[in-house]
């Protein structure tokens, strides 16, 4: 109960902070929360401080998504690594990723590349077709290709959480899905989370973040420190003014 007392008191917050930067409470967008699952990141994972982190995000799914919760996908290296693990709510966030993920997703402990993620987080929220899935015995036999799925196109936030670089064979691909969306006008943020206490330039979300308008980047040295932070802290390092103006938009 003290957590939920907690989650609500930082709800408010967060929704004052809307207030004073003119985002009316009909402004919404439904929540993506994604983790890397890379073997570098495990130790945050088992020690709970991800878990803490992602407690710590559930008010932003509380006040902009019209179902107050957040959907979670977790990733590591290539399209088979790309897993929906479900929702988080305010009744289900303590542990989470201890609970959800350690151990359960494929992909656990594995490399990094960011593309395929964020090419299903298109697709969940309708702004690419779901891939076919794979067809029954008369469909084989009669030879007749499963269409793709076409989801109701949703405005959306994806935070994208990550202790490491992108493979570099996937730069060329992760930059071609960004370019693609921001061609198409889908209706996405995607706001990137490079969080590693160790010497990682996070280059590549850097320069995304320069180079469209639709993405930002926060760089966390101290991920232990970051999710301590007051709710007015989080909420000043996370609402930059590019997402304050893409929430008016």
């Amino acid at each position: 109960m003290a957590l939920q007392l907690n989650l609500e008191k930082s709800a408010q917050s967060l929704r004052l902070s809307l207030d004073k930067a003119g985002i009316p409470p009909n402004i919404k967008a439904e929540l993506i929360f994604d983790m890397d699952v890379s073997g570098s990141f495990e130790h945050e994972h088992e020690e709970g401080t991800t878990s803490r982190l992602i407690a710590r995000l559930v008010p932003y799914g509380m006040v902009l998504d019209p179902d107050g919760q957040m959907d979670v996908f977790t990733f590591s290296d290539g399209k088979a690594h790309v897993h929906h693990v479900g929702v988080v709510t305010p009744e289900d966030c303590d542990d989470y990723i201890v609970r959800r993920v350690i151990e359960r997703v494929p992909g656990w402990n594995g490399g990094t590349t960011y593309s395929h993620v964020l090419e299903r987080n298109l697709q969940h929220f309708g702004w690419l077709p779901s891939e076919p899935a794979a067809g029954g015995f008369l469909s084989r036999f009669f030879g007749r290709p499963q269409e793709p799925e076409y989801r109701a196109q949703k405005r959306s936030i994806v935070i994208f959480v990550t202790d490491g670089e992108n493979d570099r064979s996937d730069y060329a691909r992760t930059i071609s899905v960004l370019e693609e969306s921001e061609a198409r006008g889908d209706q996405v943020y995607f706001l990137f989370m490079g969080a590693c206490e160790h010497d990682v330039d996070f280059g590549l979300l850097r320069h995304i973040a320069e180079r469209f308008r639709n993405t930002g980047v926060v760089i966390v040295r101290d991920l232990d420190g970051f999710v301590e932070l007051s709710d007015d802290e989080l909420n000043a390092q996370l609402l930059g003014p590019e997402l304050l103006a893409w929430l008016r938009s």
